[in-house]
């Protein structure tokens, strides 16, 4: 069986939101040996259509102005990242590796190939890729080898595992922290670093890629060990699988042993159990499938000296056979349960902006084939023409958002410009709360800085220079009101 391959990728944005814009994006391509095969660079210039806010300039470094002078569009940057690690993939099988990816930049990343017009934004899923992240396995890595690699702490005597952090308190610092080349370089030499100080436990880490296997090694064994991290601390579970979670898919609901099942559910009235299950602490736990949860053996349940320890296995043994035996039951009672909690919560009918429509946009196959037309298309009037072919409203206002950035207005007649001009600067000028930055946000930012950093001498000049293009921009989007 051939052995994965890595690609370890890093992105620096215009923000901490969901909607922010990769500025940069910097990616290793290694073999099984983590060997470094090939890399990969590309930087955007900002877009037309967005503000960035300004915290985020402050920690990657980047200057604003410099960002404008790119030649690559957002869509540029894209498309440059898709092709690359698409072909990387098609070499082989391969694990995709990003710090903290799952909680940011495996989503970013799928949300920038929707929002320019990609019709299969799960790349880092499908086919000979899989996804993991660096931060649970040197968490897990940590918790299960411990004294094999060091952890600085915080203010709380917490362990930190930001990236920067482990790597310099492993003896290779980076040099260019916060820059995406710098991070994905310190990535890949904290997992050189994690494989040589334990082979054994490395391979393992990365053996829970597959939803697949993850599904029926939890579903198919009584009871079994997972850790979880809260604030720097890691601890084991002890569980026995229940069911897929009723609302949402690819999450999966198990038992935590440390309490009785058959005293919980043997309780007739569902308003009882309700009560007891939602009581704290926490009776079901909830594993992703999707995102290498780290499965261990049920004989680690009784290592550690906690509530584990004190039932011992006989006890947990029956437990986990309790629920095995009558797993129908205590599901459908539980499945009950949550579904009618979400019925009683109130549902968000905030419209979505069409950036916000990953999973609730359903082109159809026609729409499909011109958004593939689009995407491959090289000129202005190419993209120009299947531009005007797109009847989902959504679709459209994508399509002028990549026009915008791409030609300005030698996509559009005068009309069409000042209309979509207009629009833009009415929601990045807006003083109202809104999904994304706005200009009003970062200037108000700007003066709680300059306050913040009156004694940083270095910070207050950044900010100051942030303030500069900031203004810039106002007066670029007043003309179009």
């Amino acid at each position: 069986m051939t052995k994965p391959n890595f690609i370890f990728f890093d992105t620096e944005t215009s923000g901490g939101r969901g909607l922010a814009d990769i500025l940069t994006i910097d990616a290793l391509f290694c073999d099984h040996n983590l060997k470094l095969l090939e890399s990969f660079s590309s930087k955007a210039r900002l877009r037309k259509s967005r503000v960035y806010e300004i915290d985020s300039f402050l920690v990657n470094g980047l200057d604003p102005f410099e960002m404008d002078t790119s030649k690559n569009s957002n869509f540029d940057l894209t498309k440059e990242a898709n092709d690359k690690f698409r072909s990387w993939v098609n070499k082989g099988p391969v694990f995709f590796c990003a710090h903290n990816g799952y909680g940011f930049d495996y989503m970013l990343t799928s949300q920038h190939l929707f929002s320019n017009l990609f019709t299969w934004p799960w790349i880092f899923s499908t086919g000979n890729a899989r996804q993991i992240d660096s931060l649970p396995i040197v968490q897990n890595f940590d918790f299960y080898a411990p004294n094999k690699i060091a952890t600085e702490l915080n203010e709380k005597s917490n362990k930190v595992f930001k990236l920067g952090s482990l790597c310099k308190a492993n003896g290779f610092e980076i040099k260019e922290l916060h820059s995406s080349r710098g991070d994905t370089e310190g990535m890949m030499n904290l997992m050189s670093f994690l494989k040589k100080k334990d082979p054994a436990l490395f391979k393992q880490s990365l053996s829970f890629t597959n939803k697949n296997d993850v599904l029926n090694k939890i579903k198919e064994t009584d009871y079994f060990c997972h850790p979880e991290t809260f604030y720097g601390r890691t601890r084991q579970f002890t569980s026995s699988y229940l069911c897929e979670h009723p609302v949402y898919k690819g999450y999966h609901l198990v038992f935590d042993l440390k309490h009785d099942p058959e005293e919980m559910f043997g309780e007739q009235s569902n308003e009882i159990l309700k009560k007891k299950l939602n009581g704290a602490p926490k009776k079901y736990r909830t594993l992703k499938i999707g995102k290498n949860p780290f499965i261990q053996d049920k004989s680690f349940a009784t290592n550690f000296n906690d509530e584990y320890k004190t039932l011992g296995h006989e006890i947990l043994q029956t437990r986990a056979n309790y629920i095995f035996k009558n797993r129908d039951e205590l599901t459908n009672r539980l499945c009950l349960i949550i579904n009618d909690q979400f019925q009683d919560q109130d549902m968000d009918q905030t419209e979505l902006i069409p950036e916000q429509m990953i999973f609730s946009l359903k082109p159809s196959q026609s729409e499909k084939s011109l958004m593939d037309s689009y995407v491959l298309a090289n000129t202005l009037d190419e993209q120009r023409k299947i531009h005007n072919q797109f009847k989902n409203p959504a679709l459209k206002h994508l399509s002028e958002m990549i026009l915008l950035d791409r030609f300005d207005d030698d996509a559009f007649s005068s009309s069409e410009y000042k209309r979509i001009r207009k629009g833009i600067s009415r929601r990045l000028l807006s003083t109202n709360k809104e999904v994304f930055p706005t200009i009003p946000d970062g200037m108000a930012r700007i003066d709680l800085l300059r306050e913040e950093k009156k004694d940083d001498s270095q910070t207050l000049a950044k900010v100051e220079r942030i303030n500069k293009h900031i203004e810039g921009l106002a007066k670029d989007h007043e003309k179009y009101l």
